[in-house]
């Protein structure tokens, strides 16, 4: 008798640690570039992130804007989180936010923080210094100036 509890114990670890093998072949991870930029915008993500389909974790790094994310592949992709991030009102790697989500969102969440591949903060007129006299990086947005051109001079982008 106690060689079949013994047995029947003995099969049913095997049976758990094949299964917990076959799920963690399916989990993937994808870092996505956001433009989130306080607080809010974090927890606008800790409110939605985790409920998306398929998402098993994540993690947001807030002085970088990067969202780290733990899918199951058979129920998602990086295209689909995307999506769903810029649905939220934030854009995410070369997706752009969606225009109605991202005027929803608190005036502290829609301003700009990164600019021309990282620079950081074209906010508030700053630039980043690395901008010859009328060349453009094409992330200055509410008529905010790189400060980098000289009198006169300005990037083409400025909106």
């Amino acid at each position: 008798m106690k060689r079949i509890i013994i047995l029947a114990l003995v099969s049913l670890i095997t049976l758990g640690v094949s299964a917990q093998k076959t799920a963690s072949k399916n989990e993937q991870t994808v870092t996505i570039q956001t433009n989130g930029v306080c607080q809010k915008c974090a927890d606008k993500f800790k409110e939605n992130v985790p409920y998306f389909k398929g998402v098993k974790s994540y993690t947001y790094d807030q002085k970088t804007a990067k969202l780290t994310i733990n899918y199951d592949a058979k129920k998602t992709n990086p295209d689909q989180l995307r999506q769903q991030i810029s649905k939220l009102g934030y854009n995410a790697d070369n997706v752009k936010a969606d225009a109605a989500a991202r005027a929803k969102l608190p005036a502290c969440c829609r301003v700009e923080k990164s600019g021309c591949g990282g620079c950081a903060g074209h906010g508030n007129g700053q630039g980043c210094g690395n901008h010859a006299k009328g060349q453009s990086c094409g992330n200055h947005g509410n008529g905010q100036g790189c400060g980098n051109h000289g009198a006169q001079k300005s990037c083409s982008d400025h909106k």
